[in-house]
Formats: structure tokens, sequence, C-alpha cells
């Protein structure tokens, strides 16, 4: 969710307790918010009907816990659902590209254990199940306390070499091709709410159209000021 969709979400998360017939404080609802603010809108309200819904838990008032677990499922569960995009895009993508993955933890997490080019690059299947542990461990550890932010992207080998925004081999632009793993539409979220990423102790930004646009410009007036 982006702050735009805040009033939407009060609205939806005080019809839910109203049901229950508990009131609630706009502190309250804010704390809330932070907490769900990961997923989308419609996830939050499809959860809130599922658990309304759930002879088990549709007794009690919901929580943002169980809103979590029926819009992404338990943290068991996430965390394999989270290995498995990263070992399909190991095996389909490489250690090449730019990556962005449609969950932050997951960044956080490869940020965290060296970048996307040192996991990407394993070699062996006996290599696959450490590093599989060493994820899941660390995915586990941000489900749990949620980082304050992550990378919008993962840098590949390329931008690695090429850290510096502007200095760009085989037409490629770091941070301006980047593949999408998952969900596009969530991915894309994560890159518009990351930070810049990190490339050999480096900073690196993604280059968007605007801001290709302003350094083709810089360049061209460099040039002809040169000639």
């Amino acid at each position: 969710m982006t702050d735009h969709d805040f009033k939407k979400f009060a609205d939806i998360w005080g019809q839910a307790q109203e049901i229950y017939n508990r009131t609630v404080t706009s502190g309250t609802i804010e704390l809330v918010y932070q907490a769900l603010k990961h997923l989308d809108i419609e996830e939050v309200r499809r959860a809130l009907t599922l658990h309304i819904q759930s002879p088990d838990t549709g007794q009690f008032p919901p929580k943002p816990g169980d809103v979590i677990k029926f819009a992404r499922g338990d943290s068991q569960s996430r965390t394999l659902h989270a290995w498995a995009k990263v070992e399909r895009a190991i095996r389909s993508v490489g250690h090449y590209s730019d990556v962005a993955f449609d969950d932050p933890l997951i960044h956080a997490a490869i940020e965290r254990m060296g970048g996307w080019p040192k996991i990407a690059m394993v070699e062996s299947e006996k290599d696959i199940v450490w590093l599989r542990q060493r994820f899941e461990a660390q995915y586990r550890t941000y489900a749990i306390h949620k980082p304050d932010q992550w990378p919008a992207f993962l840098p590949g080998i390329s931008t690695q070499q090429n850290a510096q925004i502007g200095q760009h081999t085989r037409g490629r632009m770091p941070g301006k091709n980047i593949t999408l793993i998952g969900d596009e539409h969530r991915a894309k979220q994560v890159i518009d709410q990351g930070r810049g990423a990190l490339a050999n102790g480096t900073q690196v930004k993604r280059v968007t159209d605007s801001s290709l646009s302003g350094l083709i410009e810089n360049m061209q007036t460099k040039q002809r000021g040169a000639a």
C-alpha cells in the first residue's frame, strides 16, 4: 500500500472491527497500517474477509498477524515460497542481470547475504542446499522483525562492475533493465518503495526514463563544451 491508500485502509479496518463491536483510535489504525503497509489494499480486504469467514478464527477480532497469514500464508509457507522464487531466478535469470522480486524481505535477505551475484553464481546442488538454509534463516528473521528499508533492486554482476551511474557496458544502464520476479505489480512497488541498491559499497539508484534523459543531456552538453 501507499499513503494514498491510508484512508481506504482505515475504513476497511474500522468496518472489520465494528463486526466485533470494537472501536479503533487514529493511533491504533496508524500502527496497524505500518505493520501491513507491505500488502496491497485488496490483499488486506480479502484477508479480512477470509478471517471473518473462518470457523477457526472468525469469532475473534482480526489482528495484523491474522491479515498477513491469510494474505501471504504463515511464516513457514512464506519462507518456502520466497526461496522457490529465488531458486527459480537463479536457474532462469542468472547473476548478470539486475533483478527485483515481489517481496521486499527477499531483497533485504539477499543483500544481507552478500548480494545477488554471490547468490546467483552458486554452482553445485550441494551449495544450493547450503544457500537455502542460510536464506531461510535470514528471511525468517526479517519476517519477524521487518527491516526499515530494503534495496529497490538487486544489482547483477554488470552493475557490480560498473557501480557509478553513467558507466555501463553492452548497452545496459545499471538499474534500467531490471528483470521482475513474481507478481509484476508488486515487484514494481518494491522498487518504488526501496532505497538505492549497494554495489561494491557504492549506492546505485535506479535509472528511470526521466533521469536517463537528464543524464544523456548532461553528457551531450559536456561533449559540446569539449568541442
